[in-house]
């Protein structure tokens, strides 16, 4: 009885989250079609261009619409179950919202663990693939970017590069000792990626010593650093989106960042605390399971679990914003939303055990 009252509840509400989850990111990929549309065709790749753009930004939008989707879709299934009194019956036959929350843990721990999957397996590559197609299809009249990185060798400053990271023109590399004073400048022709190691062309170096400057010019060398071809592609992008891999790479100066190291400690810490937002979504919408078939408190319900569900996504996005500003330790910046909310969503359901 119980295994199939269970497996009753999470088909219908995993059904009703499905589609909402379809309905969202469709939505989400139609209105920035629509925006895109132009700069694709005027870069002659047409329509397998555009749908290509929608493959790759698919990933992005459904890891953007899960939680509003989990709590929608429960929201909406509850609702159903409560007018056609299947919730009346079943806690008739004494199931209580703790239990019913124990039935619908199962679903929210897959739906997690594919939110993590998506964000830190698909997500990255897929992001990289899209610039390295944007960058290629570029119109030849466009003026490349200037771009810098603080590498392990130093800072490095790079006219324009190729599309796929490989390939970096007119070199700058400014080295410094402990102290901050300029060790050494060198430039260079390009570098290129061999597979392993860059490989520097027409090298110009300056090593200044205490007493004189010594110059060295060779044809070609190695160039020992921690920059890669996928972390030239993100240099220009604000927020990359990162694997949890990468982040604990930059974290230990195997790869280049272009944030401070503070950032990407709370990145981290937040790529392992997003899938919370599932079970926050989830604790938020059961409430309305207790609502009246005939009444107005269902509605009241469903409008408070909205208003919660919305504000966890804002807090959230705010706390990470001024905790990144006030240096808060990255821990606090992960959890503060989900444990505040998570707690709301108890005391709801604890208080609905009583109606």
């Amino acid at each position: 009885m119980n295994r199939a009252m269970a497996s009753y509840l999470r088909r219908r509400v995993g059904t009703q989250i499905l589609v909402l989850l379809l309905v969202i990111t469709a939505l989400m990929q139609v209105l920035e079609l629509l925006d895109v549309t132009t700069d694709v065709l005027k870069r002659d790749q047409g329509f397998l261009g555009i749908v290509y753009y929608g493959l790759l930004r698919l990933p992005a939008e459904l890891v953007m619409a899960l939680p509003p989707a989990v709590l929608l879709g429960t929201l909406m299934a509850l609702a159903t179950m409560a007018r056609n009194l299947e919730i009346a019956t079943m806690r008739t036959a004494g199931l209580s919202m703790m239990r019913l929350l124990g039935y619908l843990m199962p679903l929210a721990a897959v739906l997690a663990v594919a939110q993590f999957v998506l964000s830190d397996r698909v997500l990255p590559p897929a992001e990289n693939g899209l610039k390295e197609w944007w960058s290629a299809s570029a119109p030849a009249d466009d003026t490349p970017t200037k771009r810098w990185a603080h590498t392990s060798g130093g800072t490095v400053s790079m006219e324009s590069t190729s599309p796929d990271g490989r390939r970096l023109i007119d070199v700058r590399l400014y080295v410094r000792d402990d102290q901050g004073l300029l060790k050494s400048r060198l430039t260079a022709t390009e570098a290129r990626w061999d597979g392993k190691a860059w490989r520097l062309q027409g090298v110009d170096e300056f090593v200044y010593g205490d007493r004189r400057v010594e110059r060295i010019q060779v044809a070609e060398r190695a160039w020992d650093t921690n920059l890669r071809p996928e972390d030239v592609l993100r240099l220009d992008v604000a927020r990359p989106n990162l694997s949890t891999a990468m982040l604990a790479e930059v974290i230990a100066g195997t790869r280049t960042g272009t944030q401070p190291h503070r950032y990407y400690q709370s990145v981290l810490y937040r790529s392992y605390a997003a899938p919370l937002a599932i079970f926050v979504m989830l604790l938020l919408a059961l409430p309305t399971a207790v609502s009246l078939p005939r009444g107005t408190g269902g509605a009241s319900r469903m409008a408070m679990a909205l208003i919660l569900g919305l504000g966890f996504l804002l807090c959230d996005g705010i706390v990470a914003a001024l905790g990144l500003a006030a240096r808060w330790p990255p821990l606090v910046i992960a959890l503060a939303a989900p444990v505040l909310f998570a707690a709301i969503g108890l005391l709801q359901l604890r208080a609905s055990e009583r109606l």
